[in-house]
């Protein structure tokens, strides 16, 4: 501790200052150097980047003790001998992404020394990185007979809770990250997004608002932002729910036509937002009956635009081809279904088969809607292939929200899936035509 630009100088903190005092001083000098409020100093980014790493530091039991000794908490790149060895080299691993090896020291670490806590929490954050919920769990578990105290460890245990679909316990996890930790912006936001989901939409518009002070004040804007625009998505959602009598009296008269009507303009308007915003007012039979219903004006079109494309072109059809065309339609759909599920069951994401149904019989609409159009629409080559483009694009939009905000796969992961399983599923339903053909 021998340099003047220390950790302790940078948060402008005493050596023997409290976890409190560092987190409030952090805070602080966070909102002036935070680049998002400095857009035009440069120095800004370097600033609060010290700031942070000084921070990082001086929260961890472990690294703190190793700078208050050594003045570095580097590993030195020699054999590791002691649990805090294996710890401080784990840390280095997982800033460096390479998360299997820092699972490996912290799994060490935890081996020479089981009641090293800290071990426990930076495994569970790995674990989590790597998608194994069931073992951040065990970590949580295991951290809550150390100690109680700590709010990291109720939120990723919410985190892995809400991952594996067990809703209402992630929120009292969270909740409990929130009593020890009540400006934790982070914690407000994931729980807005569990009460979100089981439809609490007055609990989820007030922990996104409080989510949204606590990221300003603390000078994130982009967390600031992302938190208003679910919260404006919440509002647009909240319109679908029917909670005057007027509104009531208009669906009792207009029945299913206009819900159907609301569905398919919904769907076909702006499927990111209103797919997982019709999908929350469903139940699991209801999700089920509306994918099937979906994939059967799918089908339908698919099948009487089919039909009557080669009238459009001078050709004739005939009822092979119609046969051809239901059943190719009905190939894949249903191996769309098999292949969500499997892709679920490969993730370890909570769901069922009535969420398959539900985004593979939205997924197929536009395609269908496209194909029943394109008999009128052939003979101007521009308006066919414009209409192509968007089909396509609406189509891998509602899979790749479906996949993400219904599924709960991550971004990375619905993004790569949403191409595979399209191209998939339409090389089924060819490969069935030219059977039946």
């Amino acid at each position: 501790m021998a340099i003047p630009d220390d950790y302790y100088a940078r948060l402008q903190v005493s050596p023997d200052a409290t976890q409190t005092e560092i987190k409030a001083a952090f805070r602080r000098l966070a909102r002036r150097y935070h680049p998002d409020l400095n857009p035009n100093d440069p120095r800004a980014l370097e600033k609060f980047r010290a700031l942070h790493e000084a921070y990082e530091v001086l929260t961890d039991q472990v690294r703190r003790q190793r700078y208050d000794c050594t003045g570095t908490t580097e590993y030195d790149g020699t054999r590791p001998q002691t649990a805090h060895d294996f710890y401080l080299r784990g840390i280095q691993q997982t800033l460096a992404r390479r998360y299997k090896a820092a699972l490996a020291d912290f799994d060490q670490a935890i081996e020479l020394q089981p009641n090293l806590a800290e071990a426990y929490l930076r495994r569970a954050q790995v674990r989590y990185i790597l998608e194994d919920d069931a073992g951040v769990l065990a970590d949580c578990q295991r951290l809550l007979q150390f100690s109680d105290t700590l709010p990291q460890t109720y939120y990723y245990l919410g985190l892995a809770r809400y991952r594996l679909g067990y809703t209402e316990s992630s929120i009292a996890a969270f909740t409990e990250a929130i009593v020890l930790e009540p400006d934790d912006p982070q914690a407000y936001f994931q729980r807005a997004v569990a009460y979100e989901d089981i439809q609490e939409w007055d609990e989820a518009t007030t922990d996104f608002q409080t989510a949204s002070m606590y990221y300003q004040a603390q000078g994130d804007l982009e967390g600031y932002h992302r938190s208003c625009d679910r919260i404006h998505a919440l509002r647009k959602q909240r319109r679908f729910k029917l909670s005057t009598p007027s509104r009531r009296i208009v669906a009792k008269r207009w029945g299913l036509l206009g819900q159907l009507n609301r569905l398919l303009f919904g769907l076909l308007s702006n499927p990111a937002e209103e797919l997982p915003a019709i999908y929350s007012h469903l139940n699991q039979r209801q999700a089920l009956r509306v994918g099937c219903l979906l994939a059967t004006l799918a089908l339908s079109s698919f099948t009487l635009g089919g039909y009557m494309l080669p009238f459009a072109s001078g050709a004739t059809s005939s009822n092979i081809a119609l046969g051809a065309f239901w059943l190719s339609g009905s190939a894949a759909f249903l191996s769309l279904i098999m292949m969500l599920a499997v892709s679920r069951l490969c993730l370890r994401r909570h769901g069922s088969w009535s969420d398959d149904t539900f985004i593979a019989g939205a997924t197929l609409l536009p395609m269908g809607i496209f194909i029943l159009i394109s008999p009128v629409a052939i003979g101007i080559p521009w308006l066919w292939l414009l209409l192509l483009c968007i089909a396509l694009h609406h189509t891998l939009l509602t899979l790749h929200s479906g996949c993400h905000q219904i599924q709960h796969y991550s971004v990375v992961a619905a993004t790569w899936l949403t191409p595979s399983l399209f191209f998939t599923c339409l090389s089924i339903g060819y490969l069935v035509w030219r059977i039946w053909i």
